[in-house]
């Protein structure tokens, strides 16, 4: 291997896997919370924690091995183009064809590793993930069983319980409601109880001791059956103890796949399923084709202009095989056509571009003039306004150094930061986008969505996304704006003036405050209303119908003073029940003291009370009926609720302010609901944009300790911390949702801690 060879390769494989690193992160994003919240549950053994945090990963890799071998070719030798090095080579006799072998030796290494993956590791982790969370399910169950809200993890069961004692093995009060038959409403009702898990068969059951079971048919009102008993067990379904069914194809093994295609029924899912795992690890390959060229062009632009134009190129390739694959699902097109086209266009235009390049003029250097066009026409633009501006700009600029409030160096640091800010978060908002559109372009061409639905969607979108990946944007900047000047030298300049590395930090960390303040008041003012239509919008595109800010299909609400509602249906706007059931219970034992029914209730305001029609009303005592009595209209002074209390707002936490939010966990809480989640979700309205403050104060000295490593040692770096803060940070939100921790505790627990790390390394710098 030749000297140019291994120095080439060298330089894409740095940033390739800085590439990789970066991708996979921001993907990774996603299922983190979930396998933290796996692991929060229970205290289990390394090798299954392990397990749970690499599984996903080679999933994530088939799709960002590509992505890093295109960042790779495309910045490395962008760089190179930049710093003269291609001019060099060229001109003691090298052409530029003999860069095509170091990248088809890396493009090929890139494509085997993805195929491997694709085709055999990918779907053994799916299996192997399933059969894990598959396994915890049962084992896990009684961990997310929490007192005063109403659990519906268990199939056609509703269970609430009154309270559970501090061991978490005994309940007291227990209530059951069996939802499966929809015309008869049998509820179970007992002092205390347990759930059981059987050793071995993984069978989960309900052990209740001293209470009763009470049915009840509406059709025959007369009838109602009651069963005391001082001992029951009620076997229960869960994920755990079913028998997992048939895998997806994304599940199966490649040979497995070949054995499908012989067969009539599962043909064309097991076609499109192999070619896309085919298809998909071709991409390091092409892409790295069409990267070859346009990172060999001469140009200012360097790493910038190559990080652009790999988002880009990303998103045309990304959109071909979402088309290709959708159009092969739905039948229209050939699956060998529809996931193959993508790669075929992109190596046809690799080859053009490469076979082009030795001409004397060719379109492609066109292209790489048309930065240079555009920086002189605004070049020309700016003139006239630069005269008139230089007088008043010269004037600002002397009052704000002669006040002290803003210097040449504080605009130098900042104007460094807050370009490579905008670059990091454009590209990272970019990676967001992309891969989101390509989860949904098959329901847009499923669903016929509109251009201007998609467009609008979007440009909702984008607020969430740019508040999500914001912090990461700060900390990639701040390394590398800061590791870059340690790296030329200009931090010993600085401290050789007497200026102090504190003094020049501050106009960052005031900035970063800012941000952190902008970001509060992005995710409380105006995120809940972009939320609120970017979710609409996701379901008309998914093809969901229009959903409601009411839940009149909720059905069960607990009540004040002791009392559980259920019913078939309520209007909102009417304030009107269909088949109301009111269970009063005694507090004391947990039974059944009356119980109210009625075929139709509505609100009448005159009265201030709710009217019943066509209902009766029992009375219970030591688990028997003691009075009976039927009644065309009643009204009862205990069913005191009035209908707005039956109206609760169902929004996720994200489309609420923070006054919002307070108020709707206080209604739901009233009502029986779970609000842990909600709680967490509270306290993270203000924690979160914190991190923005609290990532710089951790960057800066990082950024410092990287000396003159540059630009890769600093996004390097940066994801180090990032993986590290991120899955702190989810762990504690994960504790905090299963009530492991106090909401308030979970959520400014990791600002807390990196806050403190931050001050600490922040004061030990060496100024």
């Amino acid at each position: 291997m030749r000297i140019l060879t291994r120095y080439i390769l060298r330089e894409i494989l740095a940033h390739s896997l800085i590439g990789l690193a970066v991708f996979s992160f921001v993907l990774y994003l996603r299922p983190m919370g979930r396998v933290l919240e796996l692991v929060a549950q229970r205290n289990l053994p390394a090798s299954s924690v392990i397990s749970l945090f690499l599984l996903p990963l080679p999933s994530i890799f088939v799709v960002t091995i590509p992505i890093a071998v295109l960042v790779g070719t495309l910045i490395g030798l962008s760089r190179m183009a930049a710093d003269g090095e291609a001019i060099a080579i060229r001109a003691v006799g090298i052409g530029r064809g003999q860069f095509l072998r170091p990248v088809l030796i890396f493009a090929v290494g890139g494509w085997l590793l993805a195929s491997w993956m694709s085709l055999f590791l990918s779907p053994m982790a799916f299996r192997k993930l399933q059969g894990i969370e598959t396994s915890l399910a049962a084992a896990q169950a009684n961990y997310q069983i929490r007192p005063r809200v109403f659990i519906e993890q268990f199939p056609h069961l509703l269970l609430y319980l009154k309270d559970i004692a501090s061991s978490g093995g005994q309940w007291h009060g227990v209530f059951i409601a069996d939802t499966s038959q929809r015309d008869k409403v049998k509820v179970t009702l007992a002092e205390s109880g347990r759930l059981v898990n059987e050793n071995g068969s993984g069978r989960l059951d309900l052990h209740l001791e001293h209470g009763a079971t009470h049915e009840f048919n509406p059709k025959r009102p007369q009838r109602y059956s009651v069963i005391s008993f001082d001992e029951t067990d009620i076997p229960l379904e869960s994920a755990g103890n079913q028998t997992p069914g048939h895998f997806s194809p994304s599940m199966l093994p490649p040979l497995t796949l070949l054995t499908a295609l012989k067969k009539s029924g599962g043909k064309r899912a097991a076609q499109v399923e192999l070619n896309y795992r085919l298809a998909l690890p071709v991409a390091a390959i092409v892409l790295a084709l069409v990267a070859l060229p346009l990172g060999l062009m001469t140009r200012k632009g360097g790493k910038a202009f190559g990080l652009m134009v790999s988002i880009l190129l990303v998103f045309i390739y990304y959109v071909l095989m979402a088309f290709g694959l959708s159009f092969a699902k739905q039948g229209t097109l050939n699956p060998e056509i529809g996931l193959w086209t993508a790669n075929v266009v992109f190596f046809l235009v690799g080859m053009v571009m490469f076979h082009q390049m030795s001409r004397a003029r060719t379109g492609l250097d066109y292209f790489q003039e048309w930065p240079e066009k555009i920086q002189r026409y605004v070049k020309k633009f700016r003139e006239g306004k630069a005269q008139r501006r230089m007088a008043t700009a010269s004037t600002r600029r002397r009052n704000l150094i002669r006040g002290r409030l803003l210097q040449i160096l504080d605009l130098y640091v900042l104007g460094s930061w807050l370009f490579y800010l905008a670059i990091m978060l454009v590209a990272f908002t970019g990676i967001y986008i992309i891969f989101d559109f390509f989860q949904l372009l098959g329901d847009i061409v499923h669903n016929h969505i509109p251009l201007q639905i998609i467009l609008a969607y979007y440009w909702y979108l984008i607020p969430q996304v740019v508040y999500l990946m914001l912090p990461l944007s700060i900390l990639v900047a701040t390394l590398v704006s800061f590791g870059l000047l340690s790296k030329s030298n200009e931090i010993i300049a600085v401290k050789s003036a007497g200026i102090s590395l504190h003094r020049i930090s501050v106009p960052v960390l005031i900035i970063a405050s800012l941000l952190s303040g902008s970001m509060f008041v992005l995710g409380n003012n105006y995120l809940p209303t972009t939320n609120q239509r970017q979710d609409a919008l996701r379901n008309e595109v998914k093809g969901k119908p229009a959903q409601t800010m009411y839940r009149p299909d909720r059905q069960w609400i607990f009540g004040e003073s002791n009392k559980i509602y259920n019913y078939r249906f309520f209007d909102p706007d009417q304030n009107v029940f269909a088949n109301l059931s009111v269970f009063e219970i005694d507090p004391h034992n947990f039974s059944l003291r009356r119980r109210i029914y009625a075929v139709r209730a509505f609100w009448e305001p005159h009265i201030h009370e709710w009217v019943l029609e066509d209902g009766w009303v029992r009375d219970f005592a030591k688990g028997q009926v003691k009075d009976y009595m039927a009644f065309s209209v009643g009204t009862f002074k205990e069913l005191n609720e009035k209908p707005a209390y039956f109206k609760k707002e169902v929004k996720p936490s994200e489309q609420m302010s923070v006054l919002e939010l307070r108020r709707y966990i206080h209604e739901l809480k009233q009502s029986g609901f779970d609000v842990v989640r909600l709680s967490v979700a509270f306290y993270r309205k203000f924690s979160y944009p914190l991190i923005a403050f609290v990532i710089t104060l951790i960057a800066i000295p990082f950024s410092f300790a990287t000396g003159r490593r540059g630009t890769l040692a600093g996004i390097a770096l940066s994801i180090g911390i990032a993986i590290v803060y991120w899955s702190v940070s989810s762990l504690f939100q994960a504790m905090g949702n299963l009530g492991q921790l106090p909401p308030a505790v979970a959520a400014w627990s990791p600002d807390m801690l990196f806050g403190l790390g931050g001050i600490y390394l922040f004061t030990r710098v060496k100024t």
